[in-house]
């Protein structure tokens, strides 16, 4: 018999004025695994990549099934919670910053800090997620039992699939603010563009269950009255600086244990960034690095033999209690 799972919804603080929703998901098994925070990138929000209500399409309910205590959260714009009043006329306005996002990220650890009487939260990212979590672990070390990453850009200047799309043409060094929104807006037939761009098989149901595409597309784009994923748009520019070389934080500054993935089809990261990590992570008391071989983008919505279910269990077996970290 399947394990019962429960849900239960919060929205809480973050800065004045903006309020961040969490999912809470667990079941009667319990495990003295630290709490896992799950954090969404700059596409779909945190409901629609973790926790859609079809067979194959909850990446929590599956890590709540092995006893632990998971979390999803969507950072300020995104989903459920609230979006600053962002002036959408000045172009160069980042929107939805490293910095605004590991303040939301700091809100929702403090909340599950608080909730479950655990010192420490492991944070996992997707994309630009796990740059986000990059970000707040070099700040709030002591807060973080293990920082996992997937398919996530780093500080390294290398070749990018999406440079001359966001490049300005005038000084190619520079982010083209001028013909890039400040809010991305997309629709559900161009999210399922992006992820069926990277499956290299003419018959994509080989890579995804047709029901999961279908609960993913409809979710990710059903949070605003007209049916468009409707987000901030700065995880772009902050992107584009990272592929050159020009981030926002620097491997040498994480001192939690880390685990790097990569699905060796994603569209979005690249080798190099994985490689950059490995030499550069120093200061990081466990590092580990995997590779999926037939790993997408979204790899935790792929069919279990395409890489969904070693990364399931890469999390699991990373996921162990440690030693506080003193401040």
């Amino acid at each position: 018999m399947a394990q019962k799972i429960t849900r239960e919804d919060f929205m809480i603080s973050s800065d004045p004025g903006v309020r961040i929703f969490i999912r809470e998901v667990s079941g009667r098994k319990r495990s003295k695994m630290p709490p896992i925070l799950l954090i969404h990138g700059g596409g779909a929000g945190g409901l629609a990549l973790y926790d859609l209500p079809v067979a194959g399409g909850s990446l929590a309910g599956d890590l709540a099934s092995h006893g632990l205590k998971v979390y999803i959260m969507d950072v300020r714009g995104w989903e459920k919670s609230t979006r600053p009043d962002y002036d959408t006329n000045r172009r160069w306005v980042i929107a939805g910053s490293s910095a605004e996002a590991s303040r939301d990220i700091d809100a929702a650890v403090n909340f599950i800090i608080e909730r479950t009487g655990q010192r420490q939260v492991t944070l996992f990212g997707c994309a630009t997620g796990g740059h986000w979590a990059g970000y707040y672990s070099c700040i709030y070390s002591y807060k973080v039992n293990a920082l996992i990453m997937l398919n996530s850009l780093y500080n390294v200047n290398a070749p990018w699939t999406f440079t001359e799309r966001y490049r300005n043409p005038l000084d190619t060094t520079q982010f083209y603010y001028a013909a890039t929104p400040v809010l991305r807006r997309s629709t559900a037939a161009t999210l399922l563009q992006i992820w069926n761009n990277s499956i290299p098989a003419q018959d994509k149901t080989e890579w995804y269950d047709p029901a999961v595409v279908q609960a993913y597309a409809k979710t990710a784009v059903s949070f605003n009255e007209d049916s468009v994923l409707e987000v901030p748009g700065g995880y772009r520019a902050e992107s584009f600086y990272t592929a050159q070389g020009k981030g926002m934080w620097h491997a040498k500054d994480i001192t939690v244990p880390i685990l790097v993935i990569r699905g060796a089809l994603d569209n979005w990261s690249r080798p190099e960034d994985m490689k950059a990590l490995e030499e550069k992570l120093v200061n990081a008391p466990k590092k580990q690095f995997l590779t999926l071989p037939e790993g997408t983008h979204i790899v935790f919505l792929d069919r279990p033999e395409k890489g969904r279910a070693q990364l399931l269990q890469a999390m699991l077996d990373f996921n162990e209690k440690r030693p506080r970290k003193r401040r």
